[in-house]
């Protein structure tokens, strides 16, 4: 693993903006099952940043959050 680049995924700034990623979704009635999918989705999202994933709660996030798939 030490062969891909870490990045440090969850800060303040966006910590603040899941939870309001988090909101936005409830109001529409959609649960994200997995806090951890919430702060990579939201990652991917602030960062501009394609996402390439096999997991449900990432499509309510694209449908309705702008996150960009691969």
């Amino acid at each position: 693993m030490t062969a891909f680049p870490a990045i440090k995924l969850l800060d303040a700034q966006l910590a603040v903006a899941a939870a309001a990623h988090f909101c936005a979704l409830r109001a529409l009635g959609v649960s994200i099952r997995k806090t951890a999918d919430l702060v990579i989705g939201t990652y991917c999202i602030e960062r501009d940043v394609a996402l390439l994933h096999n997991d449900r709660d990432f499509e309510p996030m694209e449908r309705h959050l702008g996150l960009r798939v691969r």
